[in-house]
Formats: C-alpha cells, sequence, structure tokens
C-alpha cells in the first residue's frame, strides 16, 4: 500500500495589530492600517495574571479530552480506543509540547509513526518547498520569535471515529479531529504580547496493518495572529506593535476568531484579517 497523505498546509490568518505609544501616533498608525487592510487596528494585550481573561477560552479545557470508545463497524471498541488515545497523543505532541512548538524538536510526534507513515515523514522533512515540508504537520513557531506565557494551554473541540475509505479503495479507521487551540506567547524578553488561536481540521486516518494499526495525521490549519509569510512551515506571530509581514490581508473574517466556523472555508495560502484574540 502506498499513500501519501496531502501536507498539512497552513492558512495563515494575519490579524490587524495595533501599535502602542501616544494617541495622535496610534491614531495615525490607525489610518494607515485601516486603509492598507481595510479595517482598523485593535489592542489585545495578555495579561499575563490571567492570560485567558475576557475571552471565550476561560472556559476551555487544558488537554485534548480522548472519548469513551465504543466498536464502530468491523472495529471493536479497544482498537478503536486505541486509535483515540493515539490521535490525543499525537495532538499532545503537537500543541502541548513546548520543545515542539517553540523549540522545533519532532522527536515526541516522530515516535508516534511508524511504517509507511514515518517512510513519508522523513522523506519530507525539511523539504525545499514549505508548502510539501512534513513538519507543517506540526505546529512550530518560527524560533526566536516566541515565548510562552504561563503553563496553561486552552483548547475546545472534539474528535471522533468513523468508518472510511481512501482513494485507492483501501478501508481505514478515520479520527476526525476539529479543535480550537489558545496559546498566550509574548515577544522573548518583552512584554508585548498576544494570544494564538488556532482552528485545526482533519483526521488521523488508522490503517490495520497485522494486526496493529499505522496512523497517518492528515491535517489543516488556521492561526491568528501571524505574519502571512508563505516561504516558510513556522508560523511567525503578529504583535501589537508590528505593521504586518509578507501578503496584506484581503477581507475581513466577521465570526469570532475563537469560532471554528470562521476558518473552515478557508483556501490554501489564503490570508484575511481577524478580530481581537
Amino acid at each position: 500500500m502506498t499513500r501519501n497523505p496531502r501536507a498539512a498546509l497552513c492558512a495563515a490568518v494575519v490579524a490587524a495589530t495595533a501599535l502602542t505609544g501616544c494617541a495622535p501616533a496610534e491614531n495615525l498608525l490607525n489610518d494607515v492600517v485601516r486603509d492598507v487592510t481595510g479595517v482598523p487596528i485593535t489592542h489585545d494585550q495578555v495579561d499575563r495574571d490571567d492570560p485567558f481573561g475576557g475571552t471565550e477560552a476561560e472556559e476551555y479545557g487544558e488537554g485534548f479530552t480522548v472519548p469513551e470508545a465504543a466498536a464502530i463497524g468491523e472495529y471493536p471498541a479497544d482498537r478503536v480506543q486505541e486509535a483515540y488515545d493515539t490521535t490525543g497523543e499525537l495532538l499532545e505532541a503537537v500543541y502541548l509540547d513546548r520543545e515542539s512548538v517553540f523549540g522545533g524538536d519532532d522527536m515526541r510526534f516522530r515516535s508516534l509513526l511508524s511504517g509507511q507513515a514515518m517512510d513519508w515523514y522523513e522523506k519530507y522533512h525539511g523539504h525545499e518547498d514549505p508548502a510539501l515540508d512534513s513538519r507543517s504537520l506540526l505546529f512550530h513557531l518560527t524560533p526566536g520569535t516566541a515565548e510562552p506565557i504561563g503553563d496553561v494551554v486552552k483548547v475546545d473541540g472534539r474528535m471522533w471515529a468513523e468508518t472510511a475509505e481512501d482513494q485507492y479503495g483501501m478501508p481505514y479507521l478515520a479520527v476526525r479531529t476539529e479543535y480550537t487551540v489558545v496559546h498566550p506567547v509574548a515577544r522573548p524578553g518583552e512584554e508585548v504580547s498576544v494570544r494564538l488561536v488556532t482552528s485545526h481540521y482533519g483526521e488521523v486516518s488508522f490503517y490495520d496493518v497485522g494486526g496493529r494499526w499505522e496512523a497517518w495525521p492528515n491535517w489543516w490549519r488556521s492561526a491568528g495572529p501571524v505574519h502571512c509569510v508563505w516561504d516558510e512551515y513556522t508560523f511567525t506571530p503578529a504583535y501589537s506593535d508590528e505593521m504586518p509581514e509578507g501578503e496584506r490581508p484581503e477581507g475581513w473574517i466577521e465570526d469570532d476568531p475563537y469560532d471554528l466556523e470562521s476558518a473552515r472555508d478557508m483556501g490554501e495560502e489564503e490570508c484575511g484579517a481577524i478580530g481581537a484574540t
């Protein structure tokens, strides 16, 4: 069996950001940003003593909850539970492992791959085209651009299992995943800070290989506020004292950035402006 899951192309959602300083300068910059992006700049500094205060993330959990499994199709409950548990470990390796998010380490993620999935990951690891770089499956922040605020990452969403069939007619167990993940971060050594809100969609495809699972993560995400730069596989936070780099956002996402529906239909390499996170 040969199966190459599509690379996780990340639709970077760029926020209209604020600049601090005296009111006249701030108003002038607000006008400039409105002319360029179509929306005014906003203020969104993170309270380090209450990094999720005043946001929907206050009510989120602090990890990925794994559901209790039931038999699905030909797969007994214990096999489905194993798939759920592996999916939870993969998501934790991607979003909750600090060495991965802030340091670019992928060892925990690698440890959960095997067989042809591992072969694919290694083949495309570090590909010259960021869109094909298998590291896009992970949530890496550009080195030196962010440090965590506090010890908590808030998570809201769900996973569920279904039987499925791939394009080659091969049956597999699909564990669908949809989550909002919120990381409070600051520019290293500075006060300027922001909450990065990530909308995660996709699945982990589980193939039965000799009585064991081979897991293929196959997902995509949007994140903001980040700079809309397409020549890197990492995300670069857009802080409130910066003008957007790369492509300018087009249009306005009217929905709450914490609403998973906001970015569901964004195309690959599509930028948009978001409200305060």
